[in-house]
């Protein structure tokens, strides 16, 4: 998450959506009195009450409103059954999170593939009577009362493209070739072969209100537009 006072934007970092690479690309071009939350690749900066997903209603709160009504405020979404399975291989396939497969190893004999990982997760969700908050949802980070609150949403599945638009209207440039948190995913099948259908509904479901706003659909082309509440023309920043 950045707060950048020097150019003037808010960028709201949402998980398993590019953020860290994004934050790094962007660190470079942020001021001593900027805010940057600490990711792999850069060590943050003034970021003592803020948090990396902080929602976009949190740092309105933190920042005021005069700053939140000036700034540009952004962020990237992603197809909720990709974003899914990239969180997966976030915990099943870094050294990070070994404790983690050893432990259901040890339990249950086995690997922890996708689906018994996507079933704990609906269970620890209804054991604690929070539905499906397991899941990487952040429909809630960029809305309020079903509202968009920031000025652009971009696309994972499109990011040179929607990157590019985004340089566009900071007036900086960014760097693309930044890549951080890859390199985790050991199957690189499309995410439809992932899914069986007991699955498929349970995220159509959780993600109902997320995919009615953003466009995505099971196994249908991704949509390819930014979403902004009043588009604006392809010019840079002043």
């Amino acid at each position: 998450m950045i707060v950048s006072h020097r150019h003037k934007f808010i960028y709201v970092h949402l998980g398993r959506t590019g953020g860290r690479s994004l934050t790094t690309a962007l660190a470079v071009h942020c001021g001593p009195d900027d805010v940057i939350t600490t990711v792999e690749g850069h060590p943050g900066r003034n970021e003592a009450g803020f948090r990396r997903h902080a929602p976009a209603s949190e740092i309105r709160r933190q920042v005021g409103q005069r700053v939140w009504d000036e700034y540009f405020k952004f962020t990237i979404e992603r197809n909720p059954w990709d974003k899914i399975l990239s969180r997966y291989w976030s915990y099943a396939g870094t050294d990070l999170k070994k404790s983690y497969k050893k432990v259901y190893e040890k339990l249950f004999g086995g690997p922890l593939g996708f689906k018994q990982w996507f079933a704990m997760r609906v269970w620890q969700g209804r054991l604690l009577g929070l539905g499906h908050i397991r899941f990487p949802r952040h429909y809630h980070c960029y809305t309020e009362n079903d509202r968009q609150t920031i000025d652009f949403i971009g696309r994972f599945e499109c990011r040179g493209e929607h990157l590019a638009l985004l340089s566009e209207r900071l007036g900086l440039p960014i760097d693309t070739s930044v890549r951080i948190g890859t390199q985790t995913r050991k199957n690189r099948a499309p995410y439809t072969e992932h899914y069986d259908q007991g699955m498929r509904r349970i995220v159509e479901r959780v993600f109902r209100r997320d995919n009615a706003f953003l466009g995505y659909a099971f196994g249908q082309p991704h949509p390819t537009n930014v979403i902004e509440p009043h588009p604006a023309p392809r010019t840079a920043a002043a």
